[in-house]
C-alpha cells in the first residue's frame, strides 16, 4: 500500500514538512513530497486557456494517483490553508477533479502555538469529498518546538497520537 506524504507549505523551514519526514518513517512503502518542486503560477483560467496546465502540476497528479493514502501537512494562515497550497488544490483539479479519488487521507496540522490548526483542518475535511478524498483522521501538532527536537517527537503523548492516526488508516509499517 503506497502512502504519499506532503506538506501544504512551500517555507524551507516548514514544521509541516519536518513532521511529515518523521512520520514517514513509520510507514512502508512511503514517499515524501517536498512541495518546492511542485510550484506553479498563481491560478488563472486565462492563463490555463493560454499555457496549459504546468508540468509540475501533471507530475504531481500521478504522485497522488500512484497512492492508496495521503497524509497532507497543512499549516494554518488566517484560519485558512496557505496561499500556496490553495493554489496548487486549484490547478490539480483543472488537471483532475478526481485527484484525490478512493483516497484515504489523514490529516495533520502542526503549529508553533498552543491552539493553531483546527480551522484548516476542518476546511480540508469538507474540501476533501469534492476530489474524491476521504478524511479517515485528523490531528495537531500543537507547541510544535516543544514536541519535537532534532527530527525525532520528544513527548510521548504525541507519540501515541501519532501511532494511533497512523494505524486507525492502516498505514503503519
Amino acid at each position: 500500500m503506497k502512502t504519499i506524504l506532503l506538506a501544504g507549505s512551500n517555507r524551507s523551514k516548514s514544521i509541516n514538512q519536518q513532521l511529515i519526514e518523521y512520520m514517514a518513517q513509520s510507514i512502508d512503502d512511503a514517499e515524501v513530497l517536498n512541495m518546492h518542486n511542485y510550484d506553479a503560477p498563481m491560478y488563472s483560467i486565462d492563463l490555463e486557456y493560454t499555457q496549459g496546465i504546468p508540468k509540475t502540476i501533471k507530475k504531481l497528479n500521478e504522485k497522488l494517483s500512484d497512492a492508496d493514502t495521503v497524509v497532507m501537512a497543512l499549516p494554518e494562515h488566517n484560519g485558512n490553508f496557505t496561499a500556496f497550497f490553495k493554489n496548487i488544490i486549484d490547478w490539480l483539479s483543472r488537471e483532475n477533479r478526481g485527484f484525490l479519488a478512493n483516497k484515504n487521507v489523514l490529516l495533520v496540522s502542526a503549529t508553533p502555538g498552543p491552539n493553531g490548526g483546527m480551522s484548516v483542518l476542518n476546511i480540508a475535511e469538507q474540501m476533501l469529498p469534492f476530489f474524491g478524498g476521504r478524511t479517515i483522521g485528523k490531528l495537531r501538532v500543537n507547541n510544535f518546538y516543544q514536541v519535537f527536537l532534532n527530527g525525532k517527537v520528544i513527548d510521548k503523548e504525541l507519540e501515541n497520537e501519532l501511532n494511533a492516526a497512523l494505524n486507525n488508516g492502516s498505514i503503519l509499517i
